[in-house]
């Protein structure tokens, strides 16, 4: 079984929604992280589970709703530990908790998810760690095909949350937030912090800041640079209505040249793999979004529940 570490810190890097830590947002009448780490639990491959935030207030959400007994039932383990203040720091301080006893094994794996992914079900995060395994690669990221979203983004007369996709060749693709790394074996674990500051694609700013920190320290992997433009730039042109324009600058985007970047900028064989029921890639960013997950919550977790029931995942 594998070792979660599920981030629900708010410092550095990490954005609030009115005010308060996504992380114990209520949504459907149990906070967010809450929903995330029934997930987990459910999960059949995940034993342990590492919570990281503020452990005041996770110890007592978690008693307040049950979790700890759940979690016994279940016999899976759940640690609160004391956030860093680094997206970087709390995952490879966690990370070493994670550890058996006696020297390091490069090829120990953790999966590290947020805790503002409150749709992501069971389903999902077991179809995506058993394509991770099954790859073989050292840093997996979860991939989300555009076809398996359409249902979540708004229409008309309904709620829904707008995304921004990878544009590539291949597809349209968002991030999942799901990550399977075997940390050990990363040689360069610092742009994992540069990614995450900048990980928002409808800002050049964050992309224009991913450049500069790039260009100063990689004039080797410069070449990344160029595929991570043209992507970026198709997606702007998508999230403007362009979209005849977007597909013919994608055409010169794939998403295997952004394994090989990620892989090379990380110095870690990195792969993507696919998964097809969509709640991990419906991350609460802002209040337009929580107000949306709150009109459908239960639309959602419906549709997914029946997806998992009969295999329909739309995944390449």
């Amino acid at each position: 079984m594998i070792q979660a570490v599920l981030l629900a810190g708010d410092r550095g890097a990490s954005r609030q929604i009115k005010g308060e830590s996504k992380a114990f947002l209520s949504l459907a009448g149990r906070p967010m992280l809450v929903h995330v780490l029934e997930a987990l639990l459910h999960t059949p491959q995940v034993g342990e589970v590492f919570v990281v935030g503020d452990p005041v207030r996770i110890e007592k959400t978690l008693v307040q709703n049950g979790c700890i007994a759940a979690a016994a039932g279940r016999g899976r383990p759940i640690h609160v530990v004391p956030q860093r203040d680094s997206l970087l720091a709390n995952v490879w301080h966690t990370f070493g908790l994670t550890l058996p006893a006696g020297p390091p094994d490069p090829s120990h794996p953790i999966l590290v998810i947020p805790a503002d992914i409150p749709l992501v079900t069971p389903e999902e995060i077991s179809e995506f760690l058993s394509r991770a395994y099954a790859c073989g690669a050292d840093y997996v990221i979860g991939l989300c095909p555009e076809s398996a979203l359409q249902t979540y983004a708004p229409g008309e007369g309904r709620a829904g949350i707008e995304m921004a996709y990878f544009n590539t060749r291949e597809g349209r693709f968002r991030q999942n937030n799901l990550h399977f790394v075997r940390p050990l074996r990363m040689g360069n674990r610092r742009y994992i912090q540069d990614m995450y500051e900048n990980r928002y694609q409808k800002e050049w700013g964050s992309m224009l800041r991913l450049i500069g920190t790039v260009l100063s320290r990689e004039f080797r992997q410069v070449w990344v640079l160029g595929f991570f433009l043209v992507m970026h730039f198709a997606g702007a042109l998508h999230r403007r209505g362009w979209r005849r324009a977007a597909d013919r600058v994608r055409r010169f985007a794939s998403y295997h040249s952004a394994e090989r970047g990620i892989g090379a900028l990380l110095r870690i064989r990195t792969e993507f793999v696919f998964t097809g029921l969509g709640g991990a890639a419906l991350d609460i960013d802002n209040a337009q979004d929580l107000a949306a997950a709150e009109a459908m919550f239960e639309d959602w977790k419906s549709r997914q529940v029946r997806l998992a029931a009969t295999s329909e995942k739309a995944v390449p």
